[in-house]
Parts: C-alpha cells; structure tokens; sequence
C-alpha cells in the first residue's frame, strides 16, 4: 500500500470514529437530558390558614312559662330593636297554623294586585318581559344554590309577575284577576275571624340579635372566661342547636362584639398578637375584619388557641357555635409560581466596586433559583421570593436581570442539585 493510500484510510478510521462519537454524544444527550419543564405562570396568594372557631359571645336565654305554641317573628340571626316583639305565645298551634295561612294569603294577594295593576303593562315589549322571566329564573337558580332563602322568595315573584304580565301582553289583556283576587280576598276574611290574640309575647329589652336555639354553652363560652378557654376546651365544643327544654323561646345575643377562639399552626410565628386579620366563613363566604387579642400553647406552637376580638355583627356570624372559618393576614401577594421540587441553590460570582477607592472586589453569593430551557440551552434564573407556600413559593413579577420571568419553561424533573 502506497502512502497516499495509507494517508486516506487512516483519515477514513479518524472520520468514521468522529461519526459514531457525535452520534453516541447526541444519543446520549437525548436519552439523558430529557426534561420535564412546566411554564412559568402569574399566581395570586393569601397568608392564609383554615380552623374550626368557635363563638364566645354575651347571650342571654329567653324562656317563657313552658303552656302553649311559640309562633317566632324574628328569623335565626335577626336583628330587634328595643322592645321589639321577638315571639308571641299561642294556646295551640292551630292559632300559629291560622296566623300563617293569612300571611301566605296576604302576600298571594299583593301579588295579584301587582300583577292586575295597568301600569305593568304600559308600555310593556313582549321580547323585554321574556328577557324579565328569563332573568329572574336564573336569580331563583342562583338564590338556592347560595342558599339565600330571602333572595329566593323575591326572585319568585319578580318571576310571577314577569310571567304574568307577559301572558297578559301576547294575549292582548283579555285575561285578568278579579275573580281570583275576591276569592282570596273572601278567604282572608273569614281567617280573621277565627283569629286569636297571643296570650303573651317575648320582647327584646335592647337592640340584639335573635336565635331560637339555645345550646348550653350560653354560660361557659362567655367573655368574662376567654382567658380560662383552653385547647382542649375548643376541642370538646359540638354544635348543639336545640338543647331540650319546653321553657326555652331562644337566646339573645348582647353586644356587637365577640371574639372567637381556635386552634391553628403557628410553628412559623406567621401570626402575633394585634395582628389586623379577615375572617371568612366557609358555607357563606361572609367576613369580618378582626384582631388577634391572643397566642396560646401547651405543648407545641402547631396547636396554638388563637384569640379573636371582632365588633362586626350580621346575622351569618350568630347562627352557629362553632364552623370551620379561614383566618387571612394581610392582602393577596401575587407573583410567578414556581413548584418546590424545582427549586435549586447556585453560587453566582458577583464583582462589587468600592465607591470611594474604586477598588473591585469579587464574591461568591449562593442564590436560590430554578433551571429553565432557554432554546436548547439550560441556564439559571434567580428567585426573588414573595411568598411561601407549602409545597410552592411565589417569585417577583418583576425582579429584574437574570430572574425568572413570566412564560420561562421551569425544569421540574431531569435536572441534579448541581444544574447536570
């Protein structure tokens, strides 16, 4: 073999074995450096914890003498006024029966009135009445899914007056409701006839809140005895609402202020005493903004009695004992959402200048960040964390150069603590 012939096969060998190595390294990298990434998005969140609270409160129950049938003019969690009739008693409840049939009968009259009245129908569209009955269907829809009872009674009739006037309107008023209107005029009236007094009433000595329910807990769960309240205490408190007695008409609720006691995770120290808080109900969404007055433990700071002094009463905050209530500091924190299990520790060289020598000095700072994709390429990007979470953090929207941004491919899997 000449040596042009030997040259050209030893180039053939080098090239061959260049082939497979490029071949082994991208096969390689494919196979080991397949990641799996999730996009950075924005992500809104409150410091925020959900416990069962319990009410403590200055009530008083009402009991009357125990003969005869209550009959309650004020819902549970209704306010009254001073010396407003809270109940009145009845020999039996044939009276109730009767006193409730004239209402329903009353109001089934105002109704027709409504419906009856000409100026309804002034100037009524039949498209502009179906979009009405349209509307308030989807109202009693929504109120009972809410479970606003009051909400629901109105929507009805808005509903059978939209209704009506539109059957009224396409059939040209040839329809109308003065028989029926006398026939529940005649019923009333001879309903009042066999109507009797209450032979006694239950009134309110102030203005108060009303529940017709009384539990036992009315003098132990005072505010006289929050500072006694233990966690066990809390732990023991049942919801109770119809403790047996014939005597009993209810209890009132005394004072716009009251507090509320829990036991909640404070191993963080998230929450101090005087801390400004909002409390939610979980089953009506209603809240209230209140203050910490007290942090107690026994044992360990994950079962702390959290001590809570509101003066913002409605009726959603009187009508239990005790429910599950989420306790939120503060106002939403938003910011890019990152995953724990993506987050890595990376010492990025940083150069500082002395203002006054202009000497540089060069340091090691040991950021937190995740990896991302940047095309093909993996590269670091610092986390300027505001806030944590349980199993994420949330970083700035706008932190600045060499920071995760919004819409970065995060890895989440693939990637050592070493960025490999």
């Amino acid at each position: 073999m000449d040596s042009n012939s030997r040259t050209m096969h030893i180039l053939l060998v080098v090239l061959s074995i260049a082939i497979i190595a490029t071949i082994g390294t991208i096969f390689y990298h494919f196979i080991d450096t397949e990641y799996k990434t999730e996009t950075a998005v924005a992500a809104t969140a409150e410091q925020s914890e959900t416990f069962q609270g319990v009410y403590v409160r200055d009530e008083t129950v009402l009991t009357y003498n125990g003969s005869g049938a209550i009959s309650y003019n004020v819902p549970d969690g209704g306010k009254v006024e001073k010396n407003g009739t809270i109940a009145e008693i009845y020999a039996d409840q044939s009276a109730i029966e009767t006193n409730q049939q004239i209402a329903a009968l009353q109001q089934e009259l105002s109704l027709l009135n409504r419906i009856s009245n000409p100026g309804i129908l002034q100037n009524a569209q039949p498209a502009e009445l179906a979009d009405q009955v349209e509307r308030y269907y989807n109202q009693i829809t929504y109120c009972k899914d809410c479970g606003d009872l009051t909400g629901l009674q109105s929507a009805k009739n808005d509903f059978q007056i939209a209704l009506s006037a539109y059957q009224l309107v396409i059939n040209q008023g040839t329809e109308n409701f003065s028989q029926q209107i006398a026939s529940v005029s005649e019923k009333i009236a001879t309903l009042e006839n066999s109507k009797q007094s209450p032979r006694d009433t239950v009134k309110a000595s102030s203005a108060v809140y009303f529940v017709s329910y009384a539990d036992g807990y009315e003098t132990k769960l005072t505010t006289d005895q929050i500072d006694k309240i233990t966690i066990e205490d809390v732990k023991a408190v049942q919801n109770n609402n119809g403790l047996q007695s014939e005597t009993i008409v209810g209890k009132t609720i005394d004072s716009y202020g009251w507090y509320m006691v829990g036991i909640i995770d404070n191993s963080t120290l998230k929450y101090q005493v005087d801390d400004q808080v909002t409390l939610k109900l979980t089953n009506s969404g209603a809240t209230a903004d209140a203050v910490i007055t007290d942090l107690r433990t026994e044992n360990n700071l994950s079962e702390t009695l959290v001590v809570l002094y509101c003066d913002y009463m409605t009726s959603d905050f009187v009508k239990n004992r005790a429910e599950r209530v989420e306790i939120i500091k503060g106002d939403a924190c938003e910011g890019i959402q990152v995953p724990r299990s993506a987050i890595r520790f990376k010492e990025i060289e940083e150069t500082s200048t002395n203002v006054l020598t202009g000497e540089e000095t060069t340091i090691k700072v040991n950021y937190r960040g995740v990896y991302v994709m940047d095309g093909e390429e993996v590269v670091f990007r610092k986390l300027d964390v505001v806030y944590e979470g349980d199993d994420y953090v949330l970083s700035s929207l706008n932190a600045g150069d060499g920071y995760l941004i919004l819409y970065d491919s995060i890895i989440v899997e693939g990637i050592d603590v070493d960025g490999e």
